[in-house]
């Protein structure tokens, strides 16, 4: 068997605006095979890039405690104690609506698979209810924060006896879950 370095072409097609919560992405994908190709699945998923950054302040401790920042004498105090600001970010990708085109097809080459699929950004889903809970929840907090961005549309197929072909597209989303102060 001959492993094909590029089996597969994907062009993908949506209006290009700016979508908020609730709104439907009318979405058109093709399938361009670049020789005879099997098809074990296809799928098309709006994602996003959720961002969790919090800033702290505190006395840096050195290897000796607290003295240490008191001149090396635990019993006096110093008029000016050095603070020290880090900032944690934690970055994952969340899949916020996915649908599948293909499941187990065979396509021939030069000839064009095209697959019409909506996807909805719904508000009251429970994965967007969780992160709205969240950020509502820092939105007290200064030095924490919550956002979605960036958004993006990708479509994976697993390609049998050759390299998965994968397309991503970005999005503009409006979702009121910045908490950014």
């Amino acid at each position: 068997m001959v492993f094909n370095l590029e089996p597969l072409d994907i062009k993908l097609d949506f209006e290009r605006r700016k979508y908020r919560l609730g709104d439907t992405i009318n979405v058109t994908v093709t399938l361009i095979p670049n020789s005879d190709v099997e098809i074990r699945t296809a799928s098309v998923s709006l994602m996003g890039q959720v961002r969790r950054t919090e800033v702290r302040t505190g006395i840096p401790m050195g290897f000796e405690g607290s003295k240490n920042i008191q001149g090396g004498n635990m019993y006096t105090t110093t008029d000016y104690i050095p603070m020290q600001q880090s900032t944690e970010q934690k970055i994952s990708t969340e899949v916020f609506d996915s649908a599948q085109i293909v499941l187990n097809a065979s396509l021939q080459r030069d000839v064009e698979s095209r697959h019409n699929v909506a996807l909805r950004l719904d508000p009251r889903a429970r994965k967007l209810q969780n992160l709205a809970q969240e950020a509502k929840g820092l939105q007290r907090d200064a030095n924490s924060s919550l956002s979605i961005e960036p958004w993006w549309l990708e479509v994976h197929a697993d390609v049998a006896i050759g390299r998965d072909a994968r397309v991503r597209r970005q999005v503009e989303i409006v979702a009121p879950l910045k908490t950014s102060a």
